[in-house]
Order: structure tokens, then sequence, then C-alpha cells
């Protein structure tokens, strides 16, 4: 368990001391739910952005630290997902007596700053709050390459993480590229900004509301595209081009629009034919 033994100690060559723990706890880090969670890791720890993203939550009306384009999609399936009500990334194994103890029963060396000796904190990239049945219950999810998988370290640090959550009483799994649907990630990035409905100086929410009731039966009593539905609906409402598209969006994140997202390119605007169904 060397470099790649946590989130943490891959993206950082930052020293890690004593200080630096206890100013993590103080702030909070890797407690709260919600609005309220605050990641053990966060961007701006980091000088090296990579393909860093910062996306608002619809469950949590936050911002989401992702460190990849995997862990971005991978948040945007669980936005998706109606049994999900909390999503918590960058999740601390923060009792580390627990940790050391179970890295003492494999044989293996936990992780410490070379040069404080200092413990490091393992992460988990999500902690899911999940519906099931009439219960809340919690679940821890990493994702993780295939072809990495087959590292000797990256397998000793998943088995702590496994025998850790288990000693919580909390299902921990891998999530690799092939079980996540590509598609509907990226649909989901598509529609994802829209989920708020957002006035400006010329148009209300009110106003926006009862566009989108129009959109919904032209969209309903029309075959052609949606790109030319949402076009003429701006040009006839007199309003800004490009709002009618952002509704139909909304009306999408929103699931007043039923499409196959699994399937289907909704940002290629196929026909209005493609819709399985309007909630009005």
């Amino acid at each position: 368990m060397q470099a790649s033994t946590g989130v943490f100690m891959a993206r950082s060559k930052q020293d890690w001391t004593q200080a630096k723990f206890e100013r993590y706890c103080k702030e909070g880090r890797g407690e709260g739910s919600g609005k309220d969670y605050k990641p053990w890791i966060k961007i701006q720890d980091f000088p090296s952005k990579g393909r860093v993203s910062r996306p608002p939550g619809w469950k949590t009306k936050r911002e989401h630290h992702l460190f990849s384009d995997n862990e971005k999609r991978l948040f945007y399936v669980f936005e998706w997902s109606d049994a999900i009500v909390d999503i918590r990334e960058q999740f601390p194994l923060l009792d580390l007596d627990l940790a050391i103890s179970i890295a003492d029963e494999m044989g293996i060396n936990y992780p410490k700053d070379p040069q404080s000796n200092t413990p490091h904190v393992l992460t988990t990239d999500f902690m899911l709050s999940v519906k099931q049945s009439k219960n809340i219950v919690q679940k821890a999810r990493t994702f993780k390459l295939t072809k990495d998988l087959g590292s000797k370290s990256v397998a000793e640090k998943f088995e702590l993480e496994k025998r850790y959550f288990a000693a919580k009483g909390i299902d921990w799994g891998i999530i690799t590229e092939k079980e996540v649907p590509k598609q509907l990630a990226e649909n989901i990035e598509w529609i994802h900004t829209a989920y708020k409905l957002e006035e400006n100086a010329d148009i209300n929410l009110e106003e926006l509301r009862n566009i989108a009731n129009i959109l919904k039966f032209r969209l309903q009593e029309s075959d052609a595209s949606i790109n030319k539905i949402t076009t003429a609906l701006d040009r006839d409402m007199n309003i800004e081009s490009g709002t009618s598209l952002y509704l139909f969006r909304h009306l999408l994140a929103r699931k007043e629009i039923i499409m196959d997202m699994l399937i289907t390119k909704i940002s290629s605007c196929p026909s209005s034919k493609e819709i399985q169904k309007i909630i009005f």
C-alpha cells in the first residue's frame, strides 16, 4: 500500500501532518449530510487541476467535489436515481484505530506520511443514502477502471475498505466503467444545470412555467424535431432564442417529460415521437 493507497495520497504531493489532520477535523470535513456535508478532500486543496468539476447537486443543494470524468459520470447517474436521497463524495475512513488494526490483520503497512509519520486518511468515492423499503440505508461505492483492478496495491486498499465498512455495518462495492451507462450520464449532464428554473430581467418564474406548459402541449401535438418545436415557440412568444430548449431540459430534469435516457441521445434533439410520456 504505497502511492495508490488512497485518493489523498494519489492526488497530493503535499505533506500530511497531525496539525493538518486536526484542522480538517475542526472544519467538519467528512461530517454532516445533505447541504451540510463537507467532503474530506476538496478541489482547492490541490495545485493540480486535472479533470475536476464542481457540479451543484440536485439532491444536496451544494457543490460536489469530483476529481475525474468517471466520478462525474457516476455522480450524474446517482443524481438521476429516485432511490438515492443523499450523495457524499470523498468520504473518509475516519476511524483510524479501526483502519490501522485492519491493516495489521491483513499484514500490510498502513500508509503514513514519510516525513511526519502521520497516518493518512483513506477515502471512498461516494457514500450514498438509499431508500430501501421504508428505511434509509448507507452504501459506500468506489470507482475503479477495470484495467487497474489487477494492481496489488489497489486490491489491498479495496480489501481494507471492504473490511472497514463491514465492521461499520455498511455495504461497500466497486463500480467500473462497464457498469456506468455512458449515454445516461451524458444525457443527465446535458440537462443538469436546468433543474432549477432561473428567471431573468425579461421573464419571471410564473411566465417561464406558463411557457413550459405551452411547450408540453406543442410537444404532444407535433411530430417535428424537438429543436424545431422549441425554436418555433421562442419565435411565437417573442422570447430569447434558446429559452424553450432550456425549458425542455428543465422538464426532462424534473421528469415531467419522460424519454429513454439510456439509449436516446437527447442533446441531438430527436423527434418529439421519442417522448414516452408528458406529465401535466
